[in-house]
């Protein structure tokens, strides 16, 4: 028997009774506040003069009220007759006439002015959401009469009114070819930055969840829908326009109201019900999917850091999320307290967000049952989170075991972000060979669970990246929806697949995987849907048949030629070389040949020209100008995004089509061509080009990850796969910078190493290898950064106005003026000098450094 301390056990007996003394606390208190029988009297009238109580509804549902509100809102400006909105869609007023109208309105706004043909399905969905919004403001249904009518109109007048579209999108399965393509891209090839390099290990680890467990998105990361779902009547919004006399009560924001006119509505998308509870007895079709989300709700994001030539690029996908947090006197950020203000009565901690946190993985160190052999590692995944759990909890644990290939191996990746993190309660275990070491037989033990620090608990596992002086991953604040969606789809596009990625081809993937191999329960299971739903033929199945059919009638044996497996997933049309975006010259020629882009041009220079001559600087100019000034510079960047998304979209299209001609005449030629030996001795002789990382760490860990040998002793596994952990934890401390220097170059040797795994990576120079006094052009704040390597840190720019954007646009951009900042050279960094503000910062950057930055002209 292993010794407990008395100690530790004493200190749990001691809270067990502080809880139990809060707990009666709590309940006494309770017991004052029971209502008498008179209260309850009151409350039997109060119930009974309220004719519909509204349900509970979830984020999506609201949000989709939320949309259609605003639409409606605008018809009802259209139509001043019709008065305010909560009377035109009163039950006396809003016939079927006026439902019928309203849904004409919606098409002939915002489906016919698109260049493509809108979806019947969308304008299904909108008819659901006003059903929605129709009975929560008048406590009723649409007559069920109306309601069928409008079906008819929907499905007769409009789909030929307006040529609506009721053909299905394509749905790709992604299968583990497709996986460890996009795994190798992601780790080897993938020439962005991220934020940070936690962001490209997380991005990795959701990516395997969601292959073996079938998870959308928000069952690991955060899925808000903002302001929208916060108040879907406008209850709140109304009650301020009261008390503003003078002012419209039925104003409305127009962004918010066109938010989501970019969405349509495919056969399984479910976007509008969101898992809320509904009760319309004529659901117009059957889905469990929301790939709306990830295929039109992305932000679409840049890349950061600073070019060659010293021209700063905003950073990163996630540029809309990004926010300044507090940093204390040394210039690391302010501890983020998850339990500040979200506690219960009795003082324990509130998950703040719904994803996936610590308390939900459970890690296991097992004995093995064949004896002479190491201890295994397990981890059990409990996901919660999954769509419709307000109204119906179907909590699932998976069970994840070992993978030789570190690459493939989700209990890998968490080990690193719990130790990245120093999220594990018992200190010392700092690296990863402390977990292949153990010996539980000695102590007569069957499986150890590894406990997690109790500040951790709560915690979300994926977490997104949050700017101060530098980017640094947040202790509490989770990874958006949007974020990975933007870091998927980027992904699908270097890979080279030719239909687009998106998170709901891996759920397609593990639903068809699992399908006739597992029974139909626990593939239900699986994918949390309710038994004898129909809801995976419906949505999931693949649309291409799993099976030799051919055969199967010519009474022949079923031959397994592996074609079948190839034609259902998605790698069998991947072409690496696809183009992953237009040229940039190219692009600015159809920039000036298209005329709306052109006018928008026009118009923005000339606009900008006269406030700078009347102004001299934007900035300084009256607040009407510089709000014309936004509008005309986003109605440009809108304009030129759609554009280019249009171009690119039958770009690539056409170079799938092209290639395969090219690849047709090739073959036709090698038929006829007498040296086809000697050319295909050639071709052989080509060696792919791998991609110089800025940082050493990453091109070791590539080599390391890439290495996809099984033929390999039990040792050598476990030496890989140690080496990755660490290699993964030392990545994860470093940053990239973007730069326009091509970062592919041909290789002399083959990009998997099957050699001995790659030694530590150097460690930081010391500090007193950065000279005092500093060139003119390099940047102070990337000299102090340690997750740069040694060249961006010592680098110069071209110019001193270049280095001055780059230090005012990505380091204190989102400092306030009068905190307390760090010098970040390594010495006075190492000696904890602290300036009072940012002026005195860039006086002592001045006087000691000898680096002068752009003093602030005008007050912003």
């Amino acid at each position: 028997m292993i010794p407990i301390r008395a100690e530790e056990t004493l200190k749990t007996i001691e809270n067990v009774l502080k809880r139990r003394r809060d707990t009666s606390r709590i309940l006494k208190e309770r017991e004052k506040q029971m209502l008498s029988g008179e209260d309850y009297q009151r409350m039997e009238v109060d119930l009974n003069k309220k004719q519909f109580l509204q349900p509970l509804d979830s984020d999506n549902t609201k949000a989709n009220i939320y949309y259609i509100r605003q639409k409606f809102i605008r018809y009802c400006d259209h139509r001043p007759r019709l008065g305010h909105w909560r009377t035109a869609i009163l039950e006396q007023n809003c016939n079927k006439g006026r439902m019928m109208s309203f849904l004409h309105w919606i098409c002939e706004t915002y489906l016919a002015k698109k260049r493509k043909k809108g979806k019947r399905k969308s304008v299904n969905q909108y008819w659901r959401d006003f059903k929605m919004l129709y009975r929560r403001i008048n406590g009723a249904f649409v007559d069920a009469n109306d309601s069928n009518e409008v079906v008819k109109y929907i499905n007769g007048t409009l789909k030929v009114r307006f040529e609506l579209d009721t053909t299905s999108k394509s749905k790709p399965v992604a299968g583990p070819d497709d996986l460890l393509l996009l795994l190798v891209q992601h780790w080897a090839r993938d020439e962005h930055v991220f934020p940070t390099e936690d962001d490209r290990h997380d991005v990795a680890t959701i990516l395997l969840f969601q292959s073996y467990t079938g998870g959308r998105p928000a069952e690991f990361i955060h899925s808000s829908k903002g302001k929208a779902s916060e108040d879907p009547l406008g209850e709140a919004e109304e009650t301020i326009e009261h008390r503003r006399p003078g002012e419209r009560g039925d104003t409305h924001d127009d962004k918010g109201a066109d938010a989501d006119d970019g969405l349509e509505y495919d056969d399984d998308s479910d976007a509008g019900g969101g898992g809320g509870p509904e009760y319309d007895d004529d659901i117009i079709f059957d889905s469990d999917d929301d790939e709306t989300a990830d295929e039109d709700g992305q932000s679409a994001g840049r890349d950061s850091g600073y070019s060659s030539d010293g021209t700063d690029v905003v950073m990163t996908q996630d540029t809309d999320d990004c926010y300044p947090v507090a940093v204390d006197g040394a210039g690391r950020p302010v501890r983020q307290n998850s339990d500040a203000g979200e506690l219960t009565e009795s003082g324990e901690a509130i998950r703040k967000c719904k994803a996936l946190c610590y308390e939900d993985i459970c890690l296991w160190i097992v004995k093995n049952p064949k004896k002479g052999e190491r201890d295994l590692l397990a981890m059990e995944v409990h996901l919660r989170h999954h769509k419709g759990v307000d109204n119906k909890p179907k909590p699932t644990t998976f069970l994840f075991r070992e993978n030789p290939l570190p690459i493939l191996c989700p209990i890998s990746h968490i080990l690193t972000r719990a130790i990245r993190d120093d999220a594990i309660f018992v200190d010392g275990y700092t690296s990863a060979e402390p977990f292949f070491a153990t010996n539980l037989g000695a102590q007569r033990m069957r499986a150890m669970k590894v406990h997690w620090k109790p500040e951790w608990l709560k915690r979300p596992v994926f977490r997104r990246s949050v700017r101060t002086v530098t980017w640094v991953k947040s202790k509490t604040e989770p990874m958006t929806y949007a974020t990975y969606c933007s870091y998927i789809d980027r992904l699908g596009k270097d890979t080279g697949f030719e239909d687009k990625l998106t998170t709901y081809c891996f759920r397609r993937g593990t639903a068809n995987a699992i399908d006739g191999v597992a029974s139909d329960a626990v593939r239900d299971q699986v994918m949390r849907h309710d038994p004898f739903t129909g809801v995976f033929n419906g949505a999931y199945i693949n649309h291409t048949v799993r099976f030799n059919v051919q055969d199967a009638f010519l009474e022949s044996e079923i031959s397994d030629d592996g074609l079948t497996r190839a034609f259902t997933h998605m790698s069998i049309r991947c072409n690496p070389g696809a183009p992953k975006e237009v040229p940039n010259g190219v692009m600015e020629r159809l920039f000036a040949a298209d005329p709306e882009v052109a006018d928008l041009e026009r118009r923005f220079k000339a606009l900008t020209t006269a406030i700078k001559w009347d102004y001299k600087f934007i900035k300084r100019a009256p607040k009407k100008k510089r709000k014309e000034h936004e509008d005309l510079r986003k109605q440009l960047t809108n304009a030129k995004k759609s554009l280019r998304t249009e171009i690119e979209e039958a770009y690539r299209k056409d170079y799938f089509f092209q290639i395969h001609n090219e690849m047709m005449k090739r073959q036709l030629q090698r038929h006829l061509d007498k040296t086809t030996v000697e050319e295909d001795a050639e071709d052989a002789k080509d060696v792919e080009p791998i991609v110089e990382h800025q940082l050493e760490e990453r091109t070791r860990l590539q080599q390391v990850l890439c290495d996809l040998s099984k033929d390999l002793s039990p040792q050598a596994i476990v030496a890989r796969k140690v080496t990755g952990i660490n290699l993964m934890i030392a990545l994860a401390s470093r940053q990239e910078f973007q730069t326009r220097k091509p970062r592919s170059a041909p290789a002399s040797k083959d990009l998997v190493k099957r050699g001995s795994p790659a030694p530590a990576p150097a460690p930081f120079p010391p500090p007193d290898e950065f000279p005092i006094v500093c060139k003119k052009t390099q940047c102070i704040i990337c000299m102090g950064n340690e997750r740069l390597s040694y060249i961006e840190r010592t680098r110069a720019f071209n110019r001193v106005s270049h280095m001055w954007d780059h230090v005012e646009v990505v380091h204190l951009r989102y400092v306030p003026a009068e905190q307390r900042i760090i010098c970040y050279h390594p010495i006075c960094k190492a000696a904890g000098l602290v300036l009072n503000n940012v002026m005195h910062f860039k006086n002592h950057v001045a006087t000691v450094h000898k680096i002068d930055l752009r003093p602030k002209v005008f007050p912003y």
